[in-house]
């Protein structure tokens, strides 16, 4: 009962340390969306330190059937405690001064196995020869990555420099006492440790929560991105010149780069631009809303799909850096069924005439839309008949796969699409989104390889 008396200050920090280091593990593992793996290795680190301070304890050790005895175990926890602490100075500071806290890091490790191995055959003794050496090595290239790396949250250099002051005077001091360099015996680690855990934990919760509103402002903007191209989406497809359209857009993740739109021209036609931009995410979605302005632009020579895309292209031109835009685009003309389009670098369309059984691929080549300043577009025209269908694809489609990596390929979707000829515009994409699915083991909820766009249009009169 003295002992117990007298281990009682020290049970207690020790399982305030643990309780906090597992704490903090569970809420980085239910609460981690971004890379940020600060509170994680606090987490980590704490636990094995109130652990290891745990059951060094004369009474937890006294404890009838204590497992922990062993001094290879301890000593195994010496060593591992190094690792997530040197992680967690990389996650807040970086690579440190000449990549120096990322080489702390390896070579904590090639120590811990070096440490390991020698333990095992000459009994563990490196905790109380070399270990001291090496801690106040590592414990001072970090200190001079404190002082000298400049960071924008200065609250969290502060916290840091102070504590690490405090906890590196007490780890010099005891690693002094033990190599007997010192004229008194008094070790203060434990105490420092416990200054050390506290403002390592202040930090990390503040780079933590940090980061999390940092992630919730994204995800904010990246919601009004989302909302800006839905807008940009035609939904309300009323059958007009003639025809009857349906189309369906899967994006692979919460933006996306594809991209599709339809005009009118009075009396003359119907309009229609499949686009695909390079890319994913925030940047494709601003090219697209570029493309919609660009196309809007082009009212008045609709008919005119060789001049459409040329000046799409010259709107483009210089203004996506490094991306560009694949594109087909198809005027209908009103009352002689007759089809002109053209191409820029976007996969071969399908005619199918379902009249004849028959199937045609567009093809007409064309130059992707915005690296290039000068390209020259063609028209090529052709003639539709009632029931002719065309399919309009990006290539998210073709080039989906599935679980043993093969292509969809164009091949299968026209054999699909003559399949389910009979088979009404807004029927068919439903089917054929089911039959990819299906066909790639993939659910509604799992986003595909790529964005997917599909526009069905029934030649109807």
């Amino acid at each position: 009962m003295n002992t117990f008396r007298l281990d009682f200050p020290d049970i207690a920090i020790a399982l305030f340390i643990l309780s906090v280091g597992l704490v903090a593990v569970a809420i980085s593992l239910f609460r981690l969306r971004t890379r940020d793996y600060s509170i994680l290795n606090f987490g980590l680190f704490c636990t094995i330190y109130g652990f290891r301070w745990l059951i060094e304890t004369p009474s937890i050790q006294s404890l009838p059937g204590f497992p922990f005895t062993n001094l290879y175990f301890n000593t195994l926890l010496t060593y591992l405690m190094v690792i997530p602490f040197t992680l967690f100075f990389i996650n807040i500071f970086g690579r440190g001064l000449y990549n120096s806290i990322l080489w702390t890091f390896r070579s904590s490790i090639i120590y811990l196995i070096a440490a390991v191995i020698y333990d095992l055959f000459f009994a563990p003794s490196l905790s109380i020869g070399i270990n001291p050496i090496i801690v106040i090595i590592w414990g001072l290239v970090l200190m001079i990555n404190i002082f000298f790396i400049k960071r924008q949250a200065q609250i969290e250099l502060l916290v840091m420099r102070i504590v690490f002051l405090i906890c590196m005077a007490g780890i010099t001091n005891d690693n002094l006492v033990n190599l007997h360099l010192l004229p008194w015996s008094i070790l203060i680690t434990n105490p420092c440790i416990l200054i050390l855990c506290i403002g390592l934990g202040f930090v990390a919760v503040h780079h933590f929560f940090s980061n999390e509103r940092k992630l919730l402002a994204i995800e904010q903007e990246i919601e009004i991105a989302k909302r800006i191209q839905n807008s940009n989406i035609p939904t309300n497809l009323q059958p007009s010149c003639g025809t009857s359209i349906a189309a369906r857009y899967v994006p692979m993740s919460t933006i996306a780069g594809d991209f599709y739109d339809i005009l009118i021209q009075e009396n003359a036609g119907m309009g229609i631009l499949i686009a695909d931009v390079c890319g994913h995410g925030i940047g494709a979605a601003l090219i697209g809303s570029m493309l919609k302005i660009a196309f809007a632009s082009q009212s008045d020579h609709l008919a005119d799909p060789a001049r459409v895309l040329t000046e799409i292209n010259r709107i483009l031109q210089g203004k996506i850096e490094n991306s560009f835009v694949t594109a087909g685009y198809f005027f209908i003309h009103s009352g002689i069924r007759k089809l002109s389009y053209c191409l820029a670098g976007h996969p071969p369309q399908i005619l199918l005439r379902n009249s004849k059984k028959e199937n045609f691929s567009l093809l007409n080549g064309g130059t992707i839309l915005g690296p290039f300043p000068n390209p020259v577009y063609e028209n090529t025209e052709l003639d539709l008949a009632k029931d002719d269908r065309l399919v309009l694809y990006t290539d998210g489609i073709i080039e989906t796969t599935n679980s043993a990596g093969t292509l969809f390929g164009n091949k299968r979707l026209v054999s699909f699409f003559e399949e389910h000829a009979i088979d009404s515009a807004e029927q068919t994409t439903e089917q054929f989104l089911s039959y990819l699915a299906r066909w790639t083991g993939k659910s509604n909820t799992i986003s595909y390889n790529d964005d997917l766009t599909l526009l069905i249009v029934d030649i109807t009169s």
